[in-house]
């Protein structure tokens, strides 16, 4: 995958796509897997808003279930099924308990009811169906729990993912099939045709934000997939009357010391309907998530102490041992882009995806809502109703549903992780532990990450931090991954995610070197990337 904004001018592309997060990655994918001629540009990189600070989840949302949201959950757990087909490195099942304490908004005959109808909405399997423990059973699975009041527990099944490398491998699956995507590349106005009585965009002016260059970009047909800036992108539009189309709610996320390596928690957050998760998370525990709402610019949302003493509270109450402000190792926020339903609260608020068609404009929409378990779906259900329009020939919806995804073609995943743990130490020397962590964020595309050591044995050696990291895999993410600065990799490529804010630093410099000779920054551009990284390192939530 190869940056090249100067491409943009030769061709007039059926679809523009405006947004690199999840929404617009996967309607990139699925255009391009159909014929059609896409071009994806994002303002700063693949993934760094919303889709890399969600709660790593593929899920089917079993709250929703209490809002009689059937539809939303049925999709979400077909949608969990076809992931798991598409991307096994990507889409791992994870068992959830969720203990039952008196005074829960929910008891244990209301639970049975409720997971039997999740489980009809489509699970894995047998293995994959939930069932009920007692007392005894719940304390024995997870000797943290606080085993006052508690009553019961059940035990269910979602998936854990990284939210970011899903991101990037729609885009690379994209590209592979002729898409032209660039990262750092930001919209700066939009043309409508002068004549007819209905307007259309037929281009726009993108900047290149790593060179200051401008480029022409000319479509048939735009796609505003921007997340939490979707307004910021549509106050471009000719006759734009300032209205609003998502509410944007910030989610915080803290990372702790692991409770359980084997299972997440899920329960509720007393008073009120909000529920915490806390998923095991690269050794560590991810806690999450607050749902309030948020008028700020998205660029700078943060976490606050406000919101650790919250989700501490809620975890709490269901621990044995609890946290203290002391024990979070690092935290993070992003901002759900929520369709807008006037009068619900934030937690009540749809998580179903909307198309937005401005009046008067009959080849732009917005999309507004949607989660990282259904985007897959958004993107065929919008490539069906845009090639319609077009008047476009395309293929079949089949193949986005089978093709898998870049690093999916492994085959039974666990047998497919043993076998390639065992290459990468015999082949390339690498130790067990950095194989099986390379294998499992890389999938089948690991031996691309590896294969360079056989000329360059450097390349091998593993750079300061804990999990370790290789050169290789820095290298990989500049020439085959459009990494174009520390940030870039540590956090959105490396495969992990917020940890590397808090665990990797150390590491950066070395990170920064690698960038430097293979990019030709020179010392302040090197210094300008550390303390980029730097800054997303803070821990506003710290005592």
């Amino acid at each position: 995958m190869q940056r090249d904004l100067s491409a943009l001018a030769e061709r007039t592309y059926d679809l523009a796509i405006i947004g690199g997060g999840i929404n617009g990655a996967a309607t990139a994918r699925e255009a391009a897997l159909r014929g059609l001629k896409v071009a994806l540009f994002e303002a700063r990189d693949f993934s760094s808003g919303t889709s890399s600070r969600s709660s790593k989840l593929i899920h089917g949302g079993l709250r929703y279930l209490e809002q009689f949201d059937f539809k939303l959950v049925h999709e979400s757990r077909t949608e969990r099924r076809t992931l798991l087909a598409l991307a096994p490195h990507l889409a791992c099942p994870l068992p959830f308990v969720l203990p039952i304490y008196r005074g829960d908004p929910y008891y244990p005959l209301k639970i049975r009811v409720g997971l039997s109808i999740y489980d009809l909405l489509g699970n894995l399997g047998r293995a994959d169906r939930h069932r009920m423990l007692s007392r005894e059973e719940a304390l024995r699975l997870i000797p943290g729990l606080r085993s006052e009041n508690l009553r019961a527990a059940a035990v269910y099944y979602d998936s854990e993912t990284d939210d970011a490398r899903l991101t990037l491998e729609m885009i690379l699956a994209a590209a592979e099939r002729g898409a032209n995507v660039a990262n750092y590349a930001e919209i700066r106005a939009l043309e409508t045709s002068a004549s007819g009585q209905s307007p259309e965009i037929v281009s726009a002016e993108v900047e290149d934000r790593l060179t200051g260059r401008r480029h022409e970009l000319a479509a048939r047909f735009w796609v505003n997939a921007a997340g939490p800036w979707v307004d910021h992108v549509r106050a471009l539009l000719p006759g734009f009357d300032g209205t609003k189309t998502v509410r944007l709610t910030k989610g915080t996320h803290l990372i702790l010391p692991g409770v359980d390596p084997d299972h997440a928690l899920f329960a509720a957050i007393l008073p009120g309907d909000r529920i915490f998760l806390m998923l095991p998370w690269h050794g560590h525990a991810l806690l999450g998530t607050t749902d309030t709402d948020f008028d700020g610019d998205p660029a700078n949302v943060q976490p606050d102490r406000a919101d650790t003493d919250y989700l501490l509270a809620a975890v709490n109450r269901v621990l044995r041992r609890p946290f203290s402000a002391r024990d979070v190792r690092g935290s993070f926020a992003g901002l759900r882009a929520l369709a807008i339903e006037p009068g619900r609260s934030a937690s009540e608020n749809t998580r179903e995806y909307r198309f937005h068609e401005e009046p008067g404009i009959k080849n732009f929409v917005s999309v507004c809502g949607g989660k990282l378990t259904t985007a897959r779906a958004l993107g065929e259900k919008l490539v069906d109703r845009i090639a319609a329009q077009l008047g476009a020939a395309t293929t079949s919806a089949q193949a986005s549903r089978t093709t898998p995804l870049p690093g999916g073609n492994t085959g039974s995943f666990e047998d497919f992780v043993r076998k390639a743990m065992d290459e990468a130490g015999k082949d390339f020397g690498v130790p067990a532990q950095i194989a099986e962590r390379i294998v499992r964020t890389y999938g089948s595309r690991w031996q691309q990450v590896l294969g360079p050591i056989r000329e360059s044995p450097a390349l091998a050696e593993p750079l300061a931090g804990n999990p370790p990291l290789l050169r290789a895999e820095v290298q990989f993410a500049i020439r085959h991954e459009m990494a174009a600065n520390v940030e870039d990799f540590l956090v959105r490529r490396s495969g992990l995610n917020w940890l590397a804010a808090c665990s990797l630093r150390e590491a950066a410099p070395a990170v920064a070197e690698i960038f430097a000779r293979e990019l030709g920054w020179s010392p302040e551009r090197r210094q300008a990337s550390l303390a980029a990284f730097a800054r997303c390192c803070s821990l506003p939530t710290s005592p």
